[in-house]
């Protein structure tokens, strides 16, 4: 039971950290905390705990929790490890991939096309990071590359709280081009498109700072 309370925690309180309701630089007590998500002491120090190995959360001497900042050189540094990673990783899924994964990556794209015609939210825009995070793993998957793929999903999931600020994310234009490089087996046009587009994303949410 305390292990099902703390995933819950867990994610009321990272979703809470992701949305901007629990503002960064902001100190929490446990007490606090296990108060507005209505759990005990036990489960939510649980939670914090993982958050805190996350980056999500620094623990404060005899104060708390608080909310860690997001800065300039968190985005510099997590665009370019993603940069190193997946330009990588879709230069071998160029020679790699299959008809079924490339199958599967234009229904990720129809379903990112059809949330982009729904009224935008806070729902819409957790559904987008899913389908964004599922299409660049569908690549990173399709590389061959069991170890590259790990990598690559930790730095996204690094990311979901600087993503939140990408107003964009949402727009599934940005993915067609890697498609279609991928569709012609073109490794070097797939690598340009792919630094391309992370690049373009990079400056985007620079720009929100």
């Amino acid at each position: 039971m305390a292990r099902t309370m703390k995933d819950r925690v867990y994610s009321l309180i990272k979703n809470a950290i992701i949305s901007g309701d629990l503002e960064a630089g902001h100190i929490f007590s446990i007490v606090e905390l296990s108060q507005r998500f209505k759990s005990g002491k036990t489960p939510t120090r649980e939670a914090l705990i993982v958050l805190t190995h996350e980056g999500l959360i620094d623990p404060i001497p005899r104060s708390g929790y608080m909310v860690t900042p997001i800065t300039i050189r968190d985005v510099l540094e997590i665009f370019h490890l993603r940069t190193i990673l997946e330009v990588e990783a879709i230069g071998l899924a160029a020679d790699r991939i299959t008809e079924d994964q490339l199958a599967a990556l234009r229904k990720s794209l129809g379903e990112e096309a059809a949330l982009a015609r729904t009224v935008r939210g806070t729902e819409s825009y957790r559904k987008a990071y899913e389908l964004n995070k599922e299409f660049h793993l569908a690549i990173a998957q399709a590389s061959g590359n069991s170890r590259l793929m790990r990598l690559i999903e930790q730095h996204i999931d690094e990311m979901e709280r600087i993503l939140a600020r990408d107003p964009y994310i949402i727009e599934p234009q940005h993915h067609v081009g890697i498609i279609e490089t991928l569709e012609m087996r073109d490794r070097a046009a797939a690598q340009l498109t792919m630094r391309q587009h992370l690049e373009e994303t990079k400056v985007r949410l620079m720009a929100r700072f």
